[in-house]
């Protein structure tokens, strides 16, 4: 057989280099290989993983000095064949070696070096066996066979070690990635939470002025007219003010504590207007220990007398209702006020649950005002969260 022209050196050597760009550019490419095209994960990166052998091979196959002897004994399209079928085989032992020891719960345990080196003893020992076969069957009885082995054995731990290496420089650099996105994740998610911990905290300590001034001038009158609703008066605002302060600092409280704020708040007003506000409280005993975001229930509470006693100036009832449901909780506050307009416009008040429901129950939540067959507002809290004290 003769030896090949430099004019045919010059092709397969750019046929390799040719090859070679190709195959390191779907490697480093892998994971974004026949997406969207092949729907199981496995199959997609079994053919993945084939196409990058199927040119890395192309790319090597002349370095094994077997390229002319394998077109000379079954042709171009024969040696075409040969390399499909031999890829395949490649892609089966050594791809999924790979993919095994990567996958492995116990090697995990490794470092990164580690890893990679067990990695790349593992391909090479799987290279050599799917290529020493190969050899066997399409050389065992030629007598070039000897040395066709020993480029083929040398060629293939270089291009698998040259693989294995760029695959952990690739593997490497992926992770110091995804260790800065998840450093820029965890402060976003931190800069998040501070940010909805200081609008939680500015909702708490709002109370309405509106409130504070009449409640205020209701303790100056009657501590001329009377000292012992006077003083009674102050304990119930010196209370609710105390629970807006949230020392505890905490997003949450219990229905209980819920109720008894809306109850101090109800008895202030029913100071004021004496026989002009009545109310009933009605609360499941079995809720009692779940938690609802803090002051909830108040401003709902302050939206019925507004707009139900202040706004006719005649008897108001209100009705505070708390029950479970399913797997939440509703909090209906009904009145005998007038009833909603049909293009509601929620004031403070009730905007603040908004807020405060939708920072601690995104989604989970629903708010209805009816007027039919009595008039309330109802919010619906679709989870239970169940007060868990700290020990």
């Amino acid at each position: 057989m003769s030896e090949p022209s430099t004019i045919e050196l010059i092709a397969i050597a750019i046929c390799c280099l040719v090859f070679g760009i190709i195959g390191l550019y779907f490697l480093i490419n892998f994971g974004r290989l026949f997406r969207g095209i092949i729907k199981n994960e496995l199959m997609r990166k079994n053919a993945a993983a084939w196409v990058v052998i199927f040119f890395l091979s192309l790319a090597a196959t002349p370095l094994s000095g077997g390229l002319r002897y394998i077109v000379n004994k079954f042709g171009w399209w024969g040696a075409f064949l040969i390399e499909i079928v031999t890829s395949f085989a490649y892609t089966l032992v050594v791809y999924n070696t790979a993919r095994s020891i990567a996958a492995n719960k116990r090697l995990k345990r490794l470092s990164f070096v580690q890893q990679r080196l067990l990695m790349l003893v593992a391909l090479v020992a799987a290279a050599l066996a799917v290529n020493l076969t190969s050899l066997q069957i399409l050389y065992g009885s030629d007598k070039q066979y000897l040395i066709i082995l020993k480029y083929s054995i040398v060629s293939t731990i270089y291009i698998t070690a040259a693989i294995a290496i760029v695959y952990a420089v690739i593997n490497f650099l992926d992770m110091q990635r995804k260790r800065k996105f998840d450093e820029k994740e965890l402060e976003l998610t931190r800069l998040r939470e501070l940010k909805a911990k200081a609008e939680l905290d500015a909702l708490h300590s709002k109370v309405n002025p509106h409130f504070l001034y009449n409640a205020l001038n209701s303790i100056a009158d009657l501590s001329v007219t009377d000292g012992k609703k006077a003083r009674k008066m102050t304990v119930a605002l010196a209370d609710l003010f105390r629970y807006s302060i949230n020392y505890s600092n905490n997003n949450y409280s219990t229905v209980k504590e819920e109720v008894e704020m809306a109850e101090v708040y109800l008895q202030i007003e029913k100071i004021r207007f004496e026989h002009k506000l009545n109310y009933q409280i009605i609360v499941d005993d079995s809720v009692n220990q779940y938690l609802l975001p803090r002051f909830l229930v108040q401003p709902l509470m302050e939206n019925a007398v507004k707009h139900g006693l202040k706004a006719t100036g005649q008897i108001t009832s209100i009705i505070l209702e708390i029950k479970s449901e399913g797997d939440g909780i509703i909090v209906n506050v009904a009145d005998t006020g007038p009833q909603f307009p049909a293009d509601l416009n929620p004031g403070y008040g009730v905007k603040s649950v908004y807020d405060k429901l939708d920072l601690l129950f995104p989604e989970k939540y629903e708010i209805h005002f009816s007027n039919q067959p009595r008039k309330q507002v109802s919010v619906k809290i679709q989870k239970r969260i169940k007060n868990e004290p700290v020990v």
